[in-house]
């Protein structure tokens, strides 16, 4: 046994033949991250490959965007842990 498949084992607990099967992810999953998000991920990737390249606009457009996405995500867990305290 080597060390990466020990400490897989011991820290994920993993197992030897682990097997992704992207088939069982449900469908919503796809077509959020895959459909829906294309464009994002176009626009964000346009920052870093494109050209003229600015720097100040690439961290100013970076920092806004992980801001956007950490209050929104922030946001909905708040409104869920209010949901369960509420009604459950």
């Amino acid at each position: 046994m080597n060390i990466m498949t020990a400490l897989m084992t011991a820290v994920w607990n993993v197992p030897l033949k682990a097997y992704f099967d992207p088939w069982a992810i449900p469908p919503g999953v796809w077509v959020i991250f895959g459909v829906i998000g294309l464009p994002v991920y176009t626009a964000f990737l346009g920052w870093f490959v494109g050209k003229p390249r600015d720097l100040k606009t690439l961290a100013l457009g970076s920092t806004l965007f992980l801001l956007f996405v950490s209050a929104l995500w922030g946001g909905l867990f708040v409104t869920t842990m209010q949901i369960r305290l509420m009604f459950f």
